[in-house]
This record gives C-alpha cells, sequence and structure tokens, in this order.
C-alpha cells in the first residue's frame, strides 16, 4: 500500500531505501560532502607552505631557527593544555541532530505501520512529543567551536608590510563540511606583539632587528601551521525551510593568543555570516500546513534580522556624521492636560482706572501659589491660595484661596495656551469669579506663564449684612499675572 507524504508517493520500498541509507551513515557523511578536492588542495597548501620554510631554514641562522623551535613547541603545548580546558561542543552538535532526524524516521516508520497496527496512532503522537523537545533541545544550546580541534581549521598567511597584519584564516571543518562556516580576519603586528610599528626611518637599529625578528618568527609559524592563536566560535542552530534543512547562526567569534590566552578581538554576530546546511537523506514528514509555518518562521526571522541590520547601519552611519536623523517621536507633541505648580503676581485694573488711566496706577496686587493637575489630554483642575499685596497696609491683612479649571492645548512642545475659570474668596469678604486665557512657556520642566483674566469683584459685606447687595458692590476688573514655576505636564 502507498501513502501521501510531503510532495511525492511514500512506498514501502522508499522507507526501506531511506531508513538502509541513513542507518549506514557515519558522523562524517552525515552532512552534505564537499568535493575531497578542496581538502586536498588545503593539504597542499600546507604542505608547499612547509616545504618553503624548510628551504627559509637553510638560510637562517642557528639562533633564529632555535627561536622558532622553541616556539613551537611552547604554542602546541599551549594548544593542548587549552584544548583540554576548552572542549568542543561539535560532539554534541551532531547528537542532537541525529536525535532530531531519528524521531522523523521513528514517526515516519509508524505512519506506514499506521494500516497494520492500531496502536500506532498513539505511539506516533508520543514519537511527536519527543520530536519537538528534541528541536528545543537543539535550539537552546549556544555551542562552541575552536580551532585546537579539528572543528575549524586556522591558517596565517605571510606578513603584509604595507598594512603592517597578517591574515588569519578560519574554515569550519564540521566533519568534512568545510563551507558550512569561514571569515578572514586581520591581524596588526601591533595585536601580536603588542609593539607599535614606526616608520623604519625612525626606527633605532635595535628597533629595526627587533621588528624584521618578529616577522620571521611569525611568519615561519604560520607556515608550519602552528596555533599561535586560536579561535572560539560560538553558535545556535535552528530548524529551517526545507526538510532536514537546518541554519547556522555565529553569534560571537574570538581570536586568542594561544600562550597567554588573551582574547586580541572578539566579533559579534553582526559580523558573522549565517549559513544553511542540510541532513542527509533528507526525512520529510511534515504537513502543508507545518511547512508553510517553517517557512512563515523563517521569513520572519530574516526580516527582523534584516531591520535590525539596516537600523545598526543607519546608527553607525549617524554617529560619524554622515547623515542626520530626524527623529518623528520627538517630532510628534503628546497631548496632556496642564499640570504645574507656580508662583504668581497680578496687577489688577478696574474700569474706572482705564477712564483716567495713568502708569503710576500699576501696582502688585496679590502673589499667589497655584497648583494645577490635568485631565486626560486637555483638560486641568486645580487650586491656589495667595496673599492680597494692595491690601498690606490695612489693620487686618487679606487672603485669598479658590479654585479653576479649564482646558489647554500644545501646538509645540515649548507652548501651551489655555482657557480657564476661576473663583476666589478674600478674607477681606470680598468673592470674584472670573474668566480668563494664558499661555505657558516651557524649557523642559520649568514654566514661565503669562496670564489674562476678565473678574467680578463682589462685596460681600452688605449681604452679610443686609442680605442684599447695593449698587456699588459689584465692579469689574481686568487682572495681568506673571508666574514661573515648574511643570509635568
Amino acid at each position: 500500500m502507498a501513502f501521501v507524504l510531503a510532495f511525492g508517493i511514500f512506498t514501502s520500498s522508499t522507507y526501506a531505501q531511506t531508513t538502509r541509507a541513513f542507518t549506514q551513515a557515519t558522523s562524517s557523511d552525515i552532512f552534505e560532502p564537499v568535493l575531497d578536492a578542496q581538502n586536498r588542495l588545503q593539504e597542499y597548501y600546507d604542505a608547499v607552505a612547509l616545504e618553503e620554510d624548510g628551504k627559509l631554514s637553510e638560510k637562517r641562522t642557528d639562533e633564529q631557527n632555535d627561536l622558532i623551535e622553541e616556539a613551537v613547541i611552547s604554542f602546541r603545548e599551549a594548544a593542548i593544555t587549552l584544548a583540554e580546558k576548552y572542549p568542543d561542543d561539535t560532539e554534541k552538535f551532531l547528537e542532537n541532530i541525529e536525535q532530531v532526524e531519528s524521531s522523523k524516521r521513528s514517526i515516519l516508520r509508524l505512519r506506514f505501520e499506521k494500516s497494520k497496527s492500531p496502536e500506532a496512532s498513539s505511539v506516533e503522537y508520543a514519537s511527536q512529543v519527543n520530536l519537538d523537545k528534541s528541536y528545543k533541545v537543539l535550539e537552546n544550546k549556544v555551542y562552541t567551536a575552536t580551532s585546537l580541534t579539528d572543528t575549524l581549521v586556522l591558517r596565517g598567511y605571510a606578513y603584509n608590510s604595507l598594512r603592517n597584519r597578517w591574515t588569519i584564516s578560519v574554515k569550519s571543518n564540521f566533519f568534512n563540511y568545510t563551507s558550512l562556516f569561514s571569515i578572514d580576519l586581520p591581524l596588526s603586528y601591533k595585536a601580536l606583539t603588542g609593539k607599535e610599528v614606526k616608520s623604519l626611518v625612525k626606527m633605532t637599529k635595535e628597533e629595526r632587528d627587533e621588528y624584521e625578528r618578529n616577522i620571521m618568527l611569525y611568519d615561519s609559524l604560520f607556515r608550519q601551521a602552528v596555533p599561535v592563536v586560536y579561535v572560539r566560535l560560538k553558535y545556535k542552530i535552528r530548524k529551517w525551510k526545507e526538510a532536514s534543512e537546518y541554519r547556522f547562526e555565529p553569534e560571537q567569534l574570538e581570536l586568542v593568543r594561544t600562550d597567554t590566552n588573551k582574547t586580541i578581538f572578539t566579533f559579534g554576530k553582526d559580523f558573522l555570516s549565517e549559513t544553511t546546511f542540510i541532513v542527509y537523506p533528507r526525512i520529510e514528514i511534515r504537513t502543508a500546513s507545518e511547512r508553510e509555518a517553517d517557512i512563515n518562521s523563517a521569513a520572519r526571522v530574516l526580516m527582523g534580522e534584516m531591520k535590525t541590520s539596516q537600523e545598526k547601519a543607519v546608527a553607525r552611519a549617524e554617529s560619524r556624521g554622515q547623515i542626520t536623523i530626524v527623529d518623528d517621536k520627538k517630532k510628534q507633541v503628546e497631548q496632556k492636560g496642564r499640570s504645574a505648580v507656580y508662583l504668581s503676581t497680578d496687577t489688577r485694573i478696574t474700569n474706572s482706572m482705564l477712564d483716567d488711566f495713568e502708569a503710576k496706577d500699576i501696582q502688585l496686587n496679590s502673589i499667589v501659589l497655584n497648583v494645577a493637575l490635568g485631565l486626560g489630554k486637555f483638560g486641568f483642575v486645580g487650586g491656589d491660595f495667595g496673599y492680597d499685596y494692595k491690601n498690606r497696609s490695612k489693620e487686618n491683612s487679606a487672603y485669598c484661596f479658590g479654585a479653576f479649571g479649564g482646558v489647554n492645548f500644545m501646538p509645540t512642545n515649548f507652548i501651551r495656551p489655555y482657557a480657564e475659570l476661576a473663583l476666589n474668596y478674600h478674607t477681606d469678604e470680598n468673592l470674584t469669579p472670573e474668566i480668563g486665557v494664558g499661555t505657558d512657556f516651557l524649557i523642559g520642566k520649568v514654566m514661565l506663564n503669562l496670564g489674562y483674566n476678565f473678574g467680578w469683584k463682589i462685596n460681600l459685606e452688605n449681604y452679610f449684612d443686609e442680605k442684599e447687595f447695593l449698587d456699588d458692590d459689584i465692579s469689574t476688573y481686568h487682572l495681568f499675572t506673571v508666574g514661573f514655576g515648574f511643570t509635568w505636564r
């Protein structure tokens, strides 16, 4: 009996062939193998470099060759010690991938056996749960690979005197899958030796001898593939779009001097490239909806990385002064009700004063402490308490207290016009309802206030005595205020 699986027909003979092929796979061919010529080419380059160093050793002095031999022993012994101290996670990486593929094979086998055994459905569900767990184990771990083992191949190339640096080439060798990761790193003379590089004409004889000796030494060590430096690569593995496809995601790469184990420099994930790889034989057990979900998940990852990369590129360009970014959030004005604490002074001008106005009539009327609290985006209420300065010469000083409320609007982040209604009681038995407008000028949390109110002064003394108002008990006035305080919008 045939079963439809993925995009094709899967028969019992196909299943048997697939299972047999995977069973026969070893850890060295579980990944798609690169042509043997690539590995042979690296061996050829190493042999040529070693032969070249052999010829150069005949031209070097015994002292120079002894220096190189001592360095070879020192660096290789340090590499052995470090390899024991910092284990490589590649075997664990392989185990986790094999666990995933093994779970998929089990599900595939159970689907084939479902027609023959009614118990297979429950076992298949358990296998699916186990597969989900295997994916989580694979994806949640941060793995480490180093060039102290065969996992990463590191080679150094001859010193470039124009750029004052060596080039360090790093390639992955995950079970002969050499194209999974590669990068060329610049290693400056100063970074490796700790010495500044001067112009040759400015060097003393001793400095030049030391400079040439170091170049001779490290060139020879790199030709012999001695681990002068090593790399530590941290990476993660992510389930990807296609059947048995995974994504290799480098997280961090450190270049470390071997004999001192001091990090020379570190590259973050922004400077490292991701790649995908396929485990063979490919096993497809997903439904059409599950395949679409994996494709959409991969697309979201790529879009997120693209957005992050663009943002960082723009930030770097802005920091270098190459572009200027206009922040739309800074341009937008956030509307909030008026909230402030401020001290205000005012002068009061009556209509009678306007008939025969003189500048000397402008006098300080009162000093008032105001507290306003915002309501929503555009409203505010508040209260005030003040001292009637104009009445200070009387036997009993007068004070005032009251409440106010209104609406405000912010056309910019620096100006806040408003309109308000206010009612105050004065201890010399006066009541003053007012209607007014004003503007707050904002500089950060500091506020300067200018306002105008039109008011009615109602003398309550006759009303309290005679229970009625006389003609001159109600008068109008104009109030001009200046205030200073603090606001929190």
